[in-house]
């Protein structure tokens, strides 16, 4: 049985840096579904550039693979490929000198979720309502918990937390976290996400929204989470669910100026129809064809009637014309007559 995937991600700056130094990815294609997460860290620039480097070389190893490869020995290469290009780029530029990033990359291939870490970005499985975490952070404070030197909850406010042991961009020989393959379930969940929010929201707290939330919202939850209680490093998450269900197809969203002008389109037709209406160019009810002859001949009676009016008019005014000239014949006539009679008698 095939499982369908559904992906969220969020990924945001946090309350207290200027840049955003996370960067994620997921990708599809014949090698199948590629989810990446990083956390890029030195210098001025150094770790944005870092962690966008990595997911970008991490997709370009994937997207030149036949359908047929092993999956692990690849995620070595692509990941091997990464620390090459960082280590290559800050050579080139002394102000990257210090660039690095963690990494947490999950292939998903014929049900099987082949996992990597490299840092202290997690992942996290979600199966059967209960949550663990899937990868071991690579810190200091970690060697020190494994070493029982301090507790997990002094690490977590430990002053060393954020020391990291191994991460892309640091050492030439590269030693990935390489899990055993997954074999996936209907409904399990994997979260990848950064410490920008491990450090501040709980596994138990993860589990709650992603159990109640699509993967979509669950991301854009948690990262809101990790914002109202400081916020205080950039936050990036990444959510996918498997299911045996094909999701919906999204309908696609109409753009406000596309909105904009199907509105303009609709008001210009009725108008037309309205116009069309009052002038009887169309009308409902009839038959199309006895409808235009009707409509043809309205019109050619309605021009011969304006025709005949025009004509009556110009015969009234010609009328009019000549009666006025007889009755000027007519006073001159009798001016005349008058004019004689008045004539005295001569003598």
């Amino acid at each position: 049985m095939k499982l369908h995937l559904v992906i969220g991600n969020h990924s945001d700056v946090g309350k207290a840096r200027e840049r955003n130094e996370d960067y994620f990815g997921s990708f599809s294609g014949d090698f199948g579904n590629l989810l990446v997460v990083c956390d890029g860290m030195g210098g001025h620039k150094g770790g944005e550039i870092a962690s966008r480097l990595a997911v970008e070389t991490l997709k370009n190893h994937f997207e030149k693979l036949s359908e047929d490869f092993n999956p692990a020995e690849e995620i070595k290469k692509a990941l091997q490929e990464a620390n090459d290009s960082i280590i290559e780029t800050a050579e080139r530029d002394s102000s990257l000198s210090d660039m690095g990033s963690t990494v947490v990359l999950v292939l998903i291939r014929d049900n099987l979720a082949y996992c990597a870490s490299l840092g202290d970005s997690r992942i996290y499985l979600v199966a059967e309502n209960s949550i663990r975490q899937f990868t071991k952070d690579h810190s200091l404070v970690q060697q020190m918990v494994d070493s029982n030197m301090i507790t997990e909850e002094e690490a977590k406010d430990h002053p060393k937390k954020n020391v990291i042991t191994k991460a892309l961009g640091i050492d030439e020989a590269l030693e990935p976290d390489m899990l055993e393959p997954l074999e996936l379930k209907e409904n399990n969940k994997l979260i990848l996400c950064t410490d920008g929010l491990t450090s501040t929201v709980n596994k138990e707290e993860i589990l709650e929204q992603v159990e109640n939330n699509s993967p979509q919202q669950a991301s854009q939850k948690l990262v809101d989470l990790a914002n109202e209680r400081g916020g205080a490093d950039n936050i990036t998450v990444q959510v996918v669910s498997f299911s045996s269900k094909k999701p919906a197809e999204k309908v696609k969203a109409i753009s406000g100026n596309n909105l904009l002008m199907y509105s303009v389109l609709i008001i210009a037709l009725l108008a037309l129809t309205l116009v069309l209406i009052k002038f009887e160019v169309i009308s409902f009810g009839k038959e199309p064809q006895k409808t235009l002859e009707n409509n043809i001949g309205t019109i050619q009676n309605k021009t011969e009637d304006k025709l005949n009016s025009n004509r009556v008019i110009h015969k009234t005014k010609k009328d009019s014309i000549v009666n006025e000239s007889v009755k000027s014949d007519s006073l001159i006539k009798n001016n005349e007559e008058e004019a004689i009679d008045e004539q005295p008698n001569e003598r």
